[in-house]
């Protein structure tokens, strides 16, 4: 989930799924990064595909833009054939196209990044606030903040943007009612930004009494520049 970096129990969905069934899987935050060769949360959870219809982004991991459907060939010339949606709807620009699939082919054959990300999550979890790590149950890179009153939404986004952190404050459907920080790592991120970060955390957290742990992009310190 998009708020929180959990993951949806697919093996029992399936279990519970009729044989005639499918699930569809918005993996916007999966493909790409988790499992054994990055292809997402089936590949994560040790799926078949058989009944799973996987939609992905292609601006998060892949760094480009637009999306896509997997499945198997009969769905998808089903859905050239049938989706309104697809039939309506303007391609991506070929240079967005070229780049995508150059994307692919770079996390396919390299793992580096991935491997990267995670020794990135990981000493984050070390170094940011207990409320702020990330659960058993959330392999993505996403570390939230819910803040509990309106003045710690103000207090929270002042702190942060006094140490150097962009605070971007969301209020995503099926996520938290009140609003929540979210903040997501990427390779690129040096220890001196994860620091800087779990630094303004620390100091926004104890300016009021410690929040419960939530989830809205940061921009960290020297990326943008």
């Amino acid at each position: 989930f998009s708020h929180d970096g959990s993951i949806a129990p697919l093996r029992e969905y399936l279990d519970a799924l009729p044989q005639s069934g499918r699930i569809l899987v918005d993996d916007a935050h999966g493909a790409g990064l988790l499992g054994p060769n990055g292809r997402g949360t089936p590949e994560l959870s040790r799926v078949s595909r058989a009944q799973i219809i996987q939609t992905i982004t292609l601006s998060k991991a892949f760094g480009i833009y637009g999306g896509a459907i997997l499945g198997s060939r009969a769905l998808t010339e089903r859905i050239r054939d049938r989706s309104r949606a697809y039939i309506g709807s303007t391609p991506l620009p070929l240079p967005l196209t070229a780049a995508a699939l150059v994307a692919v082919q770079i996390l396919a054959r390299d793992p580096s990044l991935r491997r990267q990300l995670e020794r990135n999550c990981a000493y984050f979890d070390g170094h940011a606030p207990p409320s702020i790590r990330r659960g058993p149950t959330t392999p993505n890179p996403i570390f939230g903040l819910v803040p509990e009153t309106t003045a710690s939404v103000r207090q929270h986004h002042e702190t942060l943007l006094k140490h150097g952190i962009f605070p971007s404050f969301i209020k995503y459907p099926g996520g938290p009612a009140s609003g929540y920080f979210r903040f997501v790592l990427s390779s690129a991120h040096t220890r001196k930004q994860l620091d800087a970060l779990a630094g303004a955390l620390a100091i926004a957290l104890r300016t009021k009494n410690q929040p419960r742990g939530g989830s809205a992009v940061c921009y960290l310190p020297e990326l943008d520049e």
